[in-house]
């Protein structure tokens, strides 16, 4: 055995199933990030602020700024350092009003209170807690956004793809339009939704990502790739009642996914399927892409003053409709959603946003992350049906669109993880394959 092996207490195995996600399971991904993938994101936000440094410096209050800078990036060192070493977590420094609910929930962790011991989940949850606990603790830069650039890049570098969307979008809300045909074109949305969660910084480790092409003529060859599609079940659940109930979206990334996100919020009140959408966005700086209330903020403007693509200003004109009226809405920041609690855990750490969601007819939870806070990072047979995996988390009816980043699922037939196990030992860690899932309520 290796030093790190033995020092860590690294065990060279598959995580078992009916435990928890950890580090210290060197076959499991959660060892990988632990190990490779966040060293290098702290490395390249370490990069980026010393590239960046004048700039940062002349918008964020000069000396002052540069000297809180510095110090920052010393911070972020320490803290690549104790993640490497599997130090122990330290607790929070008085910041957005949330590190009283962080630091309780760090005393209760016990023994297993290290990057590489504790579940994959609360690890690297705090890691992001953490990073941007060391700028709220300064007086210049507890309004700087680490990974703004790369967030930008991930919406602009996919401009001709998004047109292509708006094309066939348009081309189906101009003529008029069965109840069938809707719900066969909502379905399609709803696989361009899962697709474009694809386009994730994290996973990429910072890596600038686009989405190409016309996704919509890539959907067809892509069904083979969704090992759980429920899209059925979801357009029955946003049909039953009509138009009445509201639908909330909790999102993950910015870019070309959040993009897709207004496309079926768009489409869902054009055809009068809800009377509003809302969004529920992150308090802070989020796991590199996720969306926070400037990038929406951001995105909507950079849609509506785009001169080169009058399809993307007219679609941004009139989503800033859609807000200025209320069909669409973002939801005051809640720090549930950058806490490292489980979703079935909601009820009691955050029962205000448990009560709000459960007024809902359905949630819509993207992304790998939101997943695995459903499933609370917990490794499920694969087959253990998906309102079990709950725990009891069930407000209202919901679903997920999540394209499978981590080596945790459940809701499979009997036999399918084994059998494409054997076609990719990676399958669940590439992005190639997605799941729709729904529960009923």
């Amino acid at each position: 055995m290796t030093d790190l092996t033995t020092k860590y207490n690294i065990i060279d195995e598959k995580p078992p199933f009916n435990a928890p996600l950890k580090g210290q399971y060197k076959q499991g991904f959660g060892y990988y990030t632990m190990r490779e993938r966040l060293p290098v994101i702290l490395t390249q936000v370490i990069d980026q602020l010393s590239k960046d440094k004048e700039q940062i410096v002349a918008n964020f209050g000069g000396e002052t700024a540069r000297e809180e800078l510095k110090g920052a990036i010393g911070e972020i060192s320490k803290l690549k350092y104790e993640l490497q070493t599997d130090k122990d977590f330290r607790p929070l420094k008085t910041a957005l009003g949330d590190e009283t609910v962080w630091n309780s929930f760090l005393e209760g962790l016990g023994q297993d209170n290290s990057y590489f011991s504790a579940c994959w989940l609360y690890a690297e949850t705090y890691m992001y807690r953490r990073l941007n606990n060391i700028f709220e603790n300064t007086q210049t830069l507890q309004k700087l956004d680490y990974f703004q650039q790369q967030k930008h890049k991930a919406l602009t570098n996919s401009y001709d793809a998004m047109v292509a969307v708006l094309r066939s979008i348009e081309a189906f809300n101009g003529e008029t339009r069965t109840t069938e045909e809707i719900g066969s074109f909502f379905r399609n949305l709803l696989k361009l939704n899962l697709w474009g969660n694809r386009c994730d910084l994290s996973i990429s480790a910072g890596q600038d990502v686009k989405q190409d092409g016309d996704p919509f003529s890539l959907l067809d060859s892509l069904d083979q790739c969704i090992v759980r599609d429920q899209t059925q079940d979801i357009w029955e659940c946003i049909t039953v009642n009509g138009s009445s109930g509201i639908v909330e979206i909790i999102n993950d990334n910015s870019g070309y996914e959040l993009f897709t996100d207004l496309c079926l919020a768009d489409f869902i009140v054009r055809h009068q399927l809800a009377p509003q959408v809302c969004f529920n966005v992150k308090a802070i700086p989020w796991y590199i892409s996720d969306v926070t209330p400037k990038d929406l903020q951001w995105t909507l403007d950079t849609l509506a003053s785009n001169d080169s693509q009058p399809l993307l200003a007219q679609f941004g004109t009139r989503l800033k409709a859609h807000f200025a009226s209320g069909a669409l809405d973002m939801r005051p920041v809640d720090h549930f959603w950058t806490s490292p609690y489980e979703f079935y855990r909601m009820r009691d750490i955050a029962p205000a946003l448990y009560e709000k969601l459960s007024q809902a007819k359905l949630l819509v939870f993207k992304g790998d992350l939101n997943y695995r806070k459903l499933l609370g990072d917990f490794n499920f047979p694969y087959n253990t049906p998906f309102v079990e995996a709950l725990r009891g988390f069930l407000p209202t009816s919901l679903c997920t669109l999540r394209t499978v980043k981590a080596d945790l699922i459940c809701g499979l037939p009997d036999g399918m993880a084994e059998e494409l196990t054997r076609k990719d030992a990676s399958w669940m860690v590439t992005g190639e394959y997605g799941v729709i899932q729904f529960a009923g309520k």
